[in-house]
């Protein structure tokens, strides 16, 4: 009898369909057991792992700036979280790694034991408690995400640290049956380190007063709104537990930027400024960035709403409520949505302007297009699964023809390949749909791929634009490339994706690439220059700087992980591929120097160029041994 229901099952399902959920499950299988054995290898490296219901990537990225300064480490991509990601980040870990940083998801009920399985944590941050994914944990409420959340404190060694936030109760409650370090933060007394004052009226950024051991600290970021500060003080203790004094780590944090979709400041060439707070949305966590937007300094203030979750409750009583709620902290506000109609009976008659509601994000482009002028302030705070609030913005950059509803991705848009691809809605919709069967990094294929020009191969210098950026480990890409340039008589063209300039080398036409984009970011715009030349990541070779390398020596690099260049990793998530050429140019610095900022952020000396020198040479002449398009496909 099970014989002939799994007969059933194949036919009523399709064999290959089950075939594919078996492959794949054993695929992934085989990755956790892969990351559980490398991790038990890597004795020398410490694992930070961060969770909480908000605050998770801001805090992993800021404590990757800080720990990947000082020497050297990697993190989880973006915001993946989840078993796969954090496998393949224990995977991309090496020995002489000294920090390994992962975001860890609790969106359900037993959901983080795989994961701290494989990781193994040494560090333990939890910043908030919410009503996250209530839904998820039915019954359980918030406690259940409490007692969720609490497994990778409790499962910290005796000799661990936890970081934890004092001003949470919840959290509080947690520590209390911590057997492991706790350095504590936040405002109540008894924090280790306390937070005095915080303030962040737009245009200013975020300044924090903070007391340590005794004394105070000013600390300077690029991060906008007072809710970041646990993020900041969550980095900061992590700096704190692997023995950093706060006194070289409060200058670092001055670099740090803002994560994709966090309070992130996004400008356009019409004078519109946009907050970009689009990641997620539930119920909960709008006061924060709404705070922000009443108390900043502009002429006109946009909040524009997109899918809010994680609330119970009438739909049309929660969506008038907060609709009525909104309009003091906002000039105009716009709903987008299926329940955009529910917030348009907050109007206070007829002719009321100021509320606005659009049930689709394409007619609601249209409206911002017209509507919004120089000097507005736009806060976009949406569901990006749900809405790709995104698109308001790119689609003012340069038309996009992607307007779908709830197409599945959970990724932004910019690294999307359907974004700038032309034809119908149903294509688009027929061609995600084949997409979302697989895994979750995309396939690059570029428009009109009937009439590929794959005969003048693309050769990228991966770097970060600006004079202060010259003659540093970082721009080792461009410095590669600029050199191939002169010597071949290349003459450089702005294109609006970079720098162009076509070259013969040996008899062999080649398009050189300087992407216009900061080094970490290169993706998209290198995707985007590709489609529109209509090549393939076939077509590339990748020209960036390696601090496993020394300095003078090149290596060849086929395909594979980022190793924790995110300049790479940028490359790879935009075009949907690991099997890109990359030449790594070699710059770590002789003797006992590893720390990553003293590798990518001081200049060369004058005797440190002579290896450079070397290097270029190296680099030429391995690229002209693979210029012809055949040898590109190989």
């Amino acid at each position: 009898m099970p014989f002939i229901r799994q007969l059933q099952a194949y036919r009523q399902r399709g064999l290959i369909q089950v075939l594919k959920e078996h492959y794949w499950t054993a695929h992934r299988g085989i990755t956790y057991l892969q990351a559980w054995l490398h991790r038990r290898q890597l004795r020398d490296t410490r694992f930070i792992g961060i969770t909480g219901s908000a605050g998770k990537t801001t805090t992993k990225e800021l404590s990757s700036t800080i720990l990947s300064a000082f020497d050297a480490s990697t993190a989880s991509p973006k915001t993946e979280n989840e078993h796969l990601f954090i496998a393949r980040t224990i995977l991309e870990t090496k020995r002489h790694y000294r920090y390994c940083v992962t975001e860890v998801a609790g969106h359900q009920p037993g959901y983080m034991d795989l994961s701290l399985r494989m990781l193994k944590p040494d560090i333990g941050v939890l910043t908030i408690i919410g009503n996250d994914h209530f839904r998820a944990f039915k019954g359980a409420g918030i406690e259940g995400i409490a007692a969720e959340k609490s497994k990778l404190i409790s499962g910290l060694p005796h000799d661990g640290t936890a970081i934890l936030n004092i001003d949470d109760p919840r959290v509080k409650a947690i520590g209390e049956r911590c057997l492991a370090r706790i350095i504590w933060v936040g405002k109540a007394e008894g924090a280790t380190i306390r937070l005095l004052s915080a303030t962040s009226c737009w245009p200013e950024p975020l300044k924090l007063m903070i007391a340590f051991q005794g004394q105070e600290y000013e600390v300077q970021t690029q991060l906008h709104g007072t809710h970041l500060a646990l993020s900041v003080l969550a980095a900061l203790g992590v700096a704190v537990a692997v023995g950093i004094p706060l006194e070289k780590v409060i200058p670092v944090l001055q670099q740090a930027v803002p994560a994709e979709g966090r309070m992130q400041i996004v400008s356009d060439d019409k004078g519109v400024v946009f907050i970009r707070d689009d990641m997620k949305a539930p119920y909960w966590s709008l006061q924060a960035p709404l705070n922000f937007l009443k108390q900043a300094a502009s002429p006109r203030k946009v909040a524009v709403i997109g899918t809010l979750s994680d609330f119970s409750g009438d739909l049309s009583a929660k969506y008038k409520q907060f609709a009525r709620e909104i309009r003091q902290y906002a000039d105009l506000v716009v709903f987008i949505g299926s329940n955009a109609h529910r917030a348009l009976r907050a109007r206070k008659d007829q002719n009321d302007q100021s509320l606005q509601g659009f049930s689709n994000i394409h007619d609601a482009a249209i409206y911002l297009k017209n509507e919004l002028r120089r000097g507005d302030l736009v806060l976009l705070k949406g569901s990006n699964a749900a809405d790709h609030l995104v698109r308001i913005i790119h689609d003012r950059d340069q038309p996009i023809h992607c307007w779908r509803d709830r197409c599945g991705f959970n990724m932004f848009c910019d690294s999307c390949l359907y974004l700038y691809q032309t034809g119908s809605e149903n294509d688009q919709g027929a061609a995600i749909e084949s997409v979302l069967t697989q895994d979750k990094i995309t396939a690059f294929t570029p428009s009109n791929s009937s009439t590929l020009d794959t005969s003048i191969p693309v050769i990228v210098g991966l770097g970060n634009p600006g004079k202060e950026f010259e003659a540093t480990p970082h721009n080792a890409g461009y410095q590669v490339i600029d050199q191939i340039a002169e010597r071949f008589n290349g003459h450089w063209e702005s294109t609006k994706e970079g720098l162009v300039s076509l070259v013969n080398i040996d008899g062999n036409a080649v398009r050189l690439f300087k992407p216009a984009a900061n080094m970490n970011v290169t993706g998209p715009a290198l995707r985007q220059y590709l489609e529109r030349n209509r090549c393939t990541p076939n077509d590339c070779i990748i020209i960036h700087d390696d601090m496993d390398i020394e300095l003078g020596k090149v290596r060849l690099k086929h395909e594979g992980g980022d190793a924790g260049h995110r300049g790479v990793r940028s490359v790879i998530m935009a075009l949907g591929t690991d099997a890109i050429r990359r030449v790594r140019v070699g710059v770590r610095r002789s003797g006992n120097q590893r720390k990553a900022k003293d590798i990518v952020l001081t200049r060369f000396t004058p005797e440190e160029m002579s290896g450079l020198d070397q290097a270029i040479e190296q680099s030429i002449a391995l690229i002209g041994q693979h210029i012809h398009p055949d040898k590109l496909k190989q």
